[in-house]
């Protein structure tokens, strides 16, 4: 019995290693229209294929990091970087807009994608 339960003990991360590989990881940087980090930035991961997004706050030196994006394959993906909320007229409903996008890129399962994002103007 001890040495089952010890067997069962030591495959647990090597089948916890195992399911982490269909995850990818996507890193990058935020960047003010001049090219300067903008820290704090709020970052929006879209999976082109699903439609599924994730969010998150850029740190003090404007990185981020979504550790775990399932990904089935090669998968296709967008950075959105974000305005500060604000309330539309006559609502109550805070709204973002996006003031810049990345270019599609791919994150294949078990990898890691580095792709910045940068405020745009027109």
């Amino acid at each position: 019995m001890i040495r089952f339960a010890l067997a069962l003990a030591l495959s647990i991360p090597a089948f916890s290693a195992l399911a982490a590989t269909d995850d990818c990881k996507v890193t990058g940087t935020a960047y003010d229209a001049a090219g300067r980090p903008l820290r704090g930035a709020v970052v929006r991961l879209v999976d082109l294929q699903t439609r599924q997004a994730a969010f998150l706050d850029a740190d003090t030196h404007a990185a981020f990091a979504f550790d775990r994006v399932a990904s089935a394959g090669v998968s296709r993906y967008r950075l959105d970087v974000l305005s500060p909320p604000t309330v539309v007229t006559g609502s109550h409903i805070p709204t973002r807009s996006v003031l810049g996008m990345s270019p599609t890129f791919a994150c294949e399962s078990g990898n890691l994608a580095h792709q910045d994002v940068r405020v745009q103007i027109d």
